[in-house]
């Protein structure tokens, strides 16, 4: 997310690289200059003036001013009075200019700016007592830019020093946030690289908080920059309960040995000592490329270890990875985790393939230890429509690392042979074919057996026999043959039908079923009947749409509930719904749920109802209120719930516009809590705040930490 804060120091530097003159790139431009009362030249000195509405043409930059003075022999040129450097659409004034065509320098005193920010988000004003200008970079000093559009703005950023490198950085000393004339924040020195990928450096921001183990803290981080290839942040913390955090994060590039970085932070004046650190590091090379992330934590919060490195290998033929995956982690539900494994794909012509992959995962979940291995030897040939696959695998079932009892653990093939068909070549009929042989042990049912498998599968395909109707279908038709003489077939096909009997009418239907015969001694294939008919009407005109929504299980003679959800809106500013719940099997309406609003502009109305008419119990009720007084505006929002006589949310809040800012009071009769937030419109993620369970909250650490560089 580009914040403001960064968006609008961008932006200006950005109007200064555009807008400035850079003699390389205009060294063959000629320069044209007329004036509306009177021109003067001077033979002897080489000296040109020129006075009323003068206009000079340089390249795609043009200069106005009321007074130009120019020395043809030194190239150097003053103007003076109302002074408009325009280049497209981009315009910055100022009392004074001067400027040398020779040298590529020059100066522009008392300069003005005004511009929009990216993606219509606002307008900034710029203000410089002098702007000075060189081949190698410009300086700015005493400059002020703000996105409020008063003489006298609310609020403003000021610096005493900013330098422009082209392409290379931007150095900004003595950055001050004012709040009228109230200093707040101050930045001794700040490093903006312009070289580096987008978002790896950030314009930095104090942080201020309460948390319960931290007490109130500030949060400082600076920047600092070498060169492309080595920079970083420094990062200073004060907490009133823990003490001075101190810790560093430094980025690094080592030509042909690869890129990465550093970060070690600590806190050694708690009781309990907090330390951070974090390695990463990548290489790559023609062939080879390296990939390791290292992360450990110890503090109040967590006790983590992570690790994950990945080597790789690509040839022309050939591809291998090879990886080791760590991560413990005491308090989580998995406590610890180890993946080592290791991948080969070699190509033995244009159409013949072999491919190795093994695995091995160790985990500990809610203190019970599951152990898997994985692995695969298949070779595959392709040719045209026909695929050959010879393979040996385990394979573990998945659901086990998530803790939960799946009805098998794992599967082996020793070996498996399968052909595919892609296409049987049969005109308008896309169907496809496959045939498996195999032996299988299967755990922990100690099932194997040979089986024998075939499938013919039909596409899914698209049938319009009106201009309104749409008809779809897909199945297939599969059969299974086992070593202990079991068989099992089974036949599966689905069938949509989407009816548009107006342009506002649309009827949709679904028909699925899966016939089974015979049994599997196996779990992992074993399959089971299914016959349901699901279907949908939907009805939109420009104020209204209802749509109803059901199904029916065939087997068990059941229907599932049906939903209608009605939307009115008379106008834009009113709308009106409802959802109900109908239970066909027992004939009852089982929720009511109203919800009216009404939205104009500030002018908020919403109210909403849950209520249960078979129990004939509401059991919510949602309210929201928000109306706007001039540059005031009062917001009510609840939920309460009749069953327990509580409410379970509820916040009154009286907010007053000051123009660029926003000031707001909340009480929250839930929590029984009082908050006070100051939010300035440049910053509109970066509330100042105060409430009385958390305290002071000046930006919140997780709105702000892409923006600062800090680590949550």
């Amino acid at each position: 997310m580009r914040h403001k804060a960064r968006i609008l120091i961008a932006s200006v530097l950005f109007l200064l690289a555009a807008a400035l003159f850079t003699a390389s790139a205009a060294a063959n431009e000629r320069v044209h200059i007329t004036a509306a009362e009177s021109g003067l030249y001077d033979w002897e000195t080489q000296i040109f003036e020129a006075q009323g509405d003068v206009a000079v043409t340089y390249g795609d930059l043009s200069l106005h001013g009321d007074l130009l003075t120019m020395n043809t022999k030194t190239g150097e040129v003053w103007v003076r009075g109302d002074v408009r450097l325009r280049q497209g659409e981009r315009v910055l004034s100022g009392e004074t200019l001067f400027y040398n065509f020779e040298t590529g320098q020059g100066s522009l005193e008392q300069a003005k700016a005004e511009f929009a920010l990216p993606e219509k988000t606002g307008t900034v004003f710029l203000k410089g007592e002098s702007v000075g200008i060189d081949e190698e970079k410009y300086t700015v000093a005493a400059a002020q830019f703000t996105t409020c559009d008063l003489d006298e703005s609310h609020f403003h950023l000021a610096t005493k020093e900013l330098e422009y490198f082209p392409g290379k950085k931007v150095v900004i000393r003595g950055v001050t946030y004012y709040e009228g004339r109230v200093p707040l924040f101050y930045w001794p020195y700040v490093v903006i690289p312009l070289d580096l990928e987008d978002g790896i450096n950030r314009f930095t921001l104090p942080v201020f908080g309460y948390s319960e183990a931290e007490g109130y803290y500030m949060k400082n981080t600076f920047n600092y920059y070498v060169n492309s290839s080595s920079y970083g942040h420094l990062y200073v913390d004060l907490f009133t309960r823990l003490g001075l955090g101190v810790g560093a994060r430094h980025f690094y590039e080592l030509e042909k040995l690869g890129k990465g970085s550093l970060y070690l932070y600590g806190i050694p004046t708690s009781k309990s000592p907090v330390l951070k650190g974090a390695f990463s590091h990548s290489w790559k090379n023609d062939n080879w490329s390296f990939s390791t992330a290292s992360n450990y934590e110890n503090s109040w919060a967590r006790h983590d270890l992570s690790t994950d490195s990945r080597l790789r290998l690509t040839l022309a033929k050939t591809s291998a990875e090879a990886w080791f995956k760590y991560n413990k982690n005491p308090a989580a539900s998995t406590s610890e985790k180890r993946d080592v494994g290791v991948s080969w794909s070699q190509s033995l012509t244009d159409s013949w393939r072999l491919n190795l992959q093994g695995s091995l995962i160790e985990q500990t979940r809610n203190k019970e230890e599951t152990r898997v291995l994985d692995y695969l030897a298949e070779t595959v040939y392709r040719l045209g429509r026909h695929t050959l696959t010879l393979a040996a695998q385990q394979q573990y079932n998945p659901d086990l690392l998530e803790g939960e009892s799946p009805p098998w653990r794992s599967v082996q093939r020793i070996p498996e042979l399968k052909w595919t068909v892609s296409d049987l070549g049969i005109s308008g009929l896309p169907l496809g074919t496959q045939v498996v042989l195999g032996r299988y042990g299967e755990r922990p049912s100690t099932v194997t057996q040979n089986r024998a498998f075939g499938q013919l599968t039909l596409s899914q395909r698209y049938w319009r026999p009106a201009a309104n109707t749409t008809v779809n279908y897909q199945g297939h038709a599969a059969g299974a043959v086992y070593g202990n003489k079991e068989k099992q077939a089974w036949t599966y096909g689905r069938v949509g039908l989407t009816q548009r009997f107006t342009g506002n009418l649309q009827f949709t239907a679904t028909y699925s079923r899966r016939d089974v015969w015979g049994t599997s001694p196996f779990r992992f294939d074993r399959q089971s009947p299914l016959q349901t008919l699901d279907f949908s009407l939907d009805y939109t005109t420009a104020p209204l749409r209802v749509t109803a929504r059901t199904g029916y299980n065939l087997l068990n003679k059941q229907f599932s509930t049906l939903t209608v959800q009605t939307t009115w809106r008379p106008s834009q500013v009113w709308s009106i719904s409802a959802r109900t719940d109908f239970d066909l099997n027992r004939k009852v309406l089982t929720h009511v749920i109203p919800t009216v609003q009404y939205k104009k502009e500030d002018l908020n109305l919403q109210f909403g109802v849950w209520y249960q008419p078979d129990s004939g119990v509401l059991r919510r009720v949602e309210s929201e209120v928000a109306l706007p007084l001039d540059t005031w505006r009062i917001s009510y929002a609840s939920v309460y719930e009749p069953p327990r006589q509580a409410f379970t949310e509820g916040k009154i809040t009286v907010t007053k516009d000051l123009h660029c800012r926003k000031l707001s009071v909340s009480y929250d009769h839930v929590k029984n809590s009082v908050a006070l937030q100051f939010t300035i419109n440049a910053f509109p993620t970066l509330p100042i705040g105060w409430d009385s369970e958390g305290g002071l909250s000046l930006f919140d650490l997780e709105d702000v930490a892409d923006l600062i560089g800090v680590e949550e």
